[in-house]
C-alpha cells in the first residue's frame, strides 16, 4: 500500500532526471512510502502483543495473560486491583512499543517541512 501511493508526479521528476532504477527505488519510492510503511508495522506490533498476552493466558506460560488468568481464579479480595494494575501495565508497555516505533520512524524518515 506504501509503494502505491507514491505521488506520480515524483516517479515522473524520477523519469526526468533519469534516475535508475536502484536510484528511483532508494530517492523516491522508499522515502515517499516510508509513512505508511511504518504506520503497517505499528499495527502488526500492537495485533502481536495482544496475540502473546492471550497466547500466554491460554498456555499457562509464564506472563502477564497467565498472571491475570491466575489472579482472576483465586478469587481473593484483593484479585481484582491486581488484574486492574496488569491491564495498566499491559497498557504501559503496549504505549512504550508505540511510541519506539515513531521514534524508529522518524529517525529512519524525512519530514517534509525540512527542505523549506
Amino acid at each position: 500500500m506504501g509503494v502505491s501511493s507514491v505521488d506520480k508526479d515524483y516517479i515522473n521528476v524520477a523519469k526526468v532526471l533519469k534516475l535508475g532504477p536502484i536510484q528511483k527505488i532508494f530517492k523516491v519510492v522508499l522515502p515517499s512510502s516510508l509513512p505508511l510503511i511504518f504506520t503497517g508495522l505499528k499495527i502488526t506490533l500492537s495485533v502481536a502483543w495482544m496475540v502473546l498476552i492471550a497466547i500466554e493466558l491460554l498456555a499457562q506460560s509464564p506472563g502477564l495473560g497467565s498472571f491475570v488468568w491466575e489472579e482472576f481464579q483465586n478469587g481473593a479480595n484483593d484479585s481484582n486491583s491486581k488484574i486492574i494494575v496488569a491491564m495498566f501495565v499491559i497498557g504501559i508497555i503496549g504505549f512504550l512499543l508505540d511510541r519506539i516505533m515513531l521514534t524508529i520512524q522518524n529517525m529512519v524518515s524525512f519530514n517534509k517541512n525540512d527542505g523549506i
